[in-house]
């Protein structure tokens, strides 16, 4: 059976806590609406072990202005217990890995 096809598992209490308060620094860092923020990867398809990283994406009309790295600072020294990882798509070159990523995907604010 593949990744895809399996039936997605509920969050604990634990992973909804910490995946509220990834999606909180993500919509406060980032207040653009045109920038489309999304959970992706094993956390949004159910399919996580304890240890998996957090995916989260930004998609919008550019690059996201002065870049991911104060997002990812701030994610980094919050109380998030797992490692984030920040993609900004406009930047996205392979499209495999664009397709693979929006499959599933959790969107926690879509673009305007």
């Amino acid at each position: 059976m593949s990744a895809l096809s399996r039936t997605r598992e509920p969050r604990t209490p634990f992973e909804e806590k910490y995946l509220a308060e990834a999606r909180r620094i993500c919509l406060e860092t980032v207040p653009d609406p045109r920038y489309e923020i999304f959970l992706f990867g094993s956390r949004a398809r159910g399919h996580c072990e304890h240890g998996s990283d957090v995916d989260i994406g930004i998609a919008g009309p550019e690059p996201l202005p002065g870049g991911i790295s104060r997002l990812l600072w701030l994610l980094t020294e919050s109380d998030v217990p797992w490692r984030c990882q920040v993609v900004d798509f406009a930047l996205v070159t392979d499209e495999k890995f664009r397709k693979h990523a929006y499959e599933g995907r959790e969107i926690w604010r879509a673009a305007n």
